[in-house]
């Protein structure tokens, strides 16, 4: 019965089995990242002392920058003297129209007096002129003058400037 048991020993004391493959494998970089460049292509290292600068490329772009605002000043400036020379104008030209208007407005009421008959009648009196007393009146109908006292039908025709 010797080989019908089987003697045990403690898991802390059974040696792991023999494994044919090797124990490392070769590391590889995940999918998602990029190669890295070998070390020859990278470039040489920086110096720690400053940079020469050129200003040569900046200098007709300040230039132009200069000379475009001076450009728009000076546009700037004779668009508003424009402007202010034709305000003046129109100041001057709304103040000759006043000044027309009043002068309008004087005539039309020297000739609206003038054209008064008592004015005329006492211009005329001044300058030796009198009244006909013998008023005479013309017939439409037949064309004769008729001197004298009217008849009664001829009266009643209102003549101005008539009192019988």
């Amino acid at each position: 019965m010797a080989t019908d048991t089987i003697q045990r020993t403690p898991a802390s004391r059974q040696q792991a089995p023999l494994r044919t493959e090797p124990a490392t494998r070769p590391v590889t970089a995940p999918r998602h990242t990029r190669p890295v460049p070998p070390p020859a292509t990278r470039p040489a290292p920086r110096t720690a002392g400053p940079r020469p600068r050129s200003r040569a490329p900046r200098m007709p772009f300040i230039l132009l920058l200069v000379g475009l605002l001076g450009g728009a000043l000076v546009c700037l400036l004779v668009i508003s003297t424009t402007l202010a020379q034709g305000s003046f104008q129109i100041t001057s030209l709304q103040e000759q129209n006043a000044d027309l208007a009043r002068q309008a407005q004087t005539l039309t009421n020297q000739v609206a007096q003038a054209g008064n008959p008592a004015v005329i009648a006492k211009e005329a009196r001044q300058l030796g002129m009198r009244p006909n007393p013998h008023l005479g009146f013309i017939d439409v109908k037949s064309g004769k003058i008729v001197v004298g006292k009217p008849s009664r039908a001829e009266a009643a025709i209102n003549v101005p400037g008539y009192t019988p």
